[in-house]
């Protein structure tokens, strides 16, 4: 949990950006989660309370991202099949859906379906490396651009600055928005990610998550911290070969430093990639 002082430097970095309050749902299923042995049939009633949110969380649960090789009937069954967190996680990604959704919606879905595939990358490299629980690397895969629709909302030159941010060479990403903003996406999402009861190890990656000096400070963050930005970092470089995008510079900052945390030689990195590169097909 950070300082009194930095949290309040951190709060004064949101220039009036709105961070939407967190549903009451949630609340209470991280009510339930934190206890020293939750209720399996009180989670089930929670997520099964809101009939159009639990058949949301069913659409996604079926789909081709989680193939358990047979459909999934139920909340009940989907806890079961998947765990209890990552069923949680698919209710906080659809109430976000929820509360982000605007005029800006085609893009906003375009966005939504960016960050799920990353998530399910993100998941495999730690499945793959061994060097963070899958779920958790989906945790942050899934939430860790959740600042950026509240940005837009709030700026309408975030687009721009973001097109910016991605193709500059000598500076920090978040030091472009800064620059033109007054805040970035990792700051906004840092709190959002908080409000919304999201694990505080994701919360902390989301803040860091452009910052790659963290990998050569490890005394001042959890490993868990470091491997979720250091995951990122390649599942972001390998989406972005995958399409064909366009160029980017946060492979080139970060590579050095996310070879040497993950211990393997760039050629080691360059064959992972050509095999998760295989695996998205």
């Amino acid at each position: 949990m950070k300082s009194i002082p930095e949290e309040q430097q951190l709060q004064s970095m949101l220039s009036g950006v709105d961070i939407p309050p967190c549903p009451s749902i949630l609340i209470e299923l991280d009510r339930e989660l934190k206890k020293d042995e939750p209720d399996h049939r009180e989670l089930v009633r929670l997520m099964s309370s809101d009939v159009a949110l639990s058949g949301h969380v069913m659409q996604i649960a079926n789909s081709p991202a989680f193939s358990t090789g047979h459909k999934l009937s139920s909340i009940n069954q989907a806890i079961n099949v998947l765990g209890t967190r990552q069923v949680f996680n698919l209710v906080v990604s659809q109430l976000l859906k929820v509360a982000l959704a605007g005029k800006d919606s085609a893009s906003l879905e375009r966005f939504w379906e960016s960050s799920a595939l990353n998530a399910r990358l993100s998941g495999e490299i730690a499945r793959r490396l061994r060097c963070l629980r899958p779920d958790v690397a989906y945790t942050f895969g899934l939430f860790h651009d959740c600042g950026i629709p509240l940005l837009m909302r709030r700026f309408p030159e975030t687009r721009s600055v973001l097109g910016e941010a991605n193709n500059a060479e000598d500076m920090m990403f978040t030091e472009v928005e800064d620059k033109h903003l007054g805040t970035n996406h990792a700051v906004v999402g840092y709190f959002l990610a908080r409000r919304w009861r999201l694990p505080d190890e994701v919360a902390e990656a989301i803040l860091r998550h452009h910052d790659y000096s963290v990998f050569q400070r490890p005394g001042d963050y959890s490993s868990a911290v470091l491997a979720q930005i250091a995951i990122n970092v390649l599942a972001e470089h390998i989406i972005r070969l995958q399409a064909d995008g366009d160029v980017e510079h946060e492979w080139a900052k970060a590579a050095p430093l996310v070879c040497d945390f993950f211990g393997l030689s760039l050629g080691g990195v360059d064959d992972l990639i050509e095999d998760l590169r295989d695996w998205l097909g």
